[in-house]
Formats: structure tokens, sequence, C-alpha cells
């Protein structure tokens, strides 16, 4: 039975619908780029991170990936058995493991940021550049509104 009052509410009223649909269409439109090179949205941002620098621990890698350790360490797994990555204890603290790309992970990450480029064009074609930081600097402020934003502070 409908509910009627004197504002009607439907799903695409609210921000979460669009921000939800979006993350989802970006990440469905990356993983239908990435599909020919066998690797996820997930991992490939776990080898960006990785090839860049920005971490080289698990530890790190939650940080700066929206999603789990646990997520993480098993996408870490698949990698390492794909030969993309390696994991090495440090001699000076053997509980750190170190998280490095073989010489086919440096060779495809490359390759996988063309991918990553053109599914990004696809949804920021018409978005000027003004409009592209106008909206990361709000989504930044939401998410410091809602004490989300340590993670972000260090990528300032």
């Amino acid at each position: 039975m409908q509910q009627k009052g004197s504002a009607e509410s439907r799903s695409q009223d609210h921000l979460a619908y669009w921000v939800g649909s979006l993350a989802s269409a970006i990440g469905k439109g990356a993983g239908e780029q990435l599909a020919s090179t066998g690797v996820t949205p997930c991992q490939w941002a776990i080898l960006e991170a990785a090839f860049f620098g920005n971490a080289n621990t698990l530890t790190a890698l939650a940080r700066i990936i929206p999603v789990d350790a646990a997520a993480i360490s098993r996408q870490l797994d698949k990698l390492q058995k794909s030969g993309l990555v390696r994991r090495r204890r440090l001699r000076s603290d053997r509980r750190t493991v170190r998280i490095e790309l073989t010489d086919a992970g440096l060779d495809l990450v490359p390759k996988i940021e063309t991918c990553i480029r053109s599914n990004n064009a696809r949804f920021l074609a018409g978005v000027s550049a003004r409009e592209q930081a106008v909206f990361i600097e709000i989504i930044k402020k939401m998410l410091k509104n809602a004490d989300y934003a340590v993670e972000l502070e260090s990528q300032e």
C-alpha cells in the first residue's frame, strides 16, 4: 500500500541514489574496459598505488582504497598468483610485508591506465575542468562532514 503525504519522495530524489548510481556505472564501465586485461577495478587500484608509490603495504592500501583490508588481501592473493605482484617481508621488521610489482606488473600498469583514462573520459565528456574540481571539493567536504576524511587529508 502506497503512502501519500504532503511531500512524496522517490529514491531518485535522494543524493545517495545518484552518487551510488554514478559509482556503480563508473565501476561497471571500468570493469568492461579492463576485462581484456584480466584485472578488476579493485586490482587496478592496488596496481596503480604500488606503481606510483602511493602505498606498498596492505595497511597503506586499505587507507587509500575504499574497500576493506580483507578484500584487498584477497585481491593481492589473486594478483600474486597471476604474477603481477610479490610480497616481501622486511628484514628490519618481519611483521611488515611490502607489496611490489613484478616486471609483468610494471609493464601492465601503463597499458591498463589507458583503459581507465578512456572510461573516465567517457563519464567526464562535457564536464569542464572547473566543474570537476568543484565536484571533487564538494565530495571531500561531504566526507569530512561525516568524519570520513582522514585518508583524504594526506592526499591533498
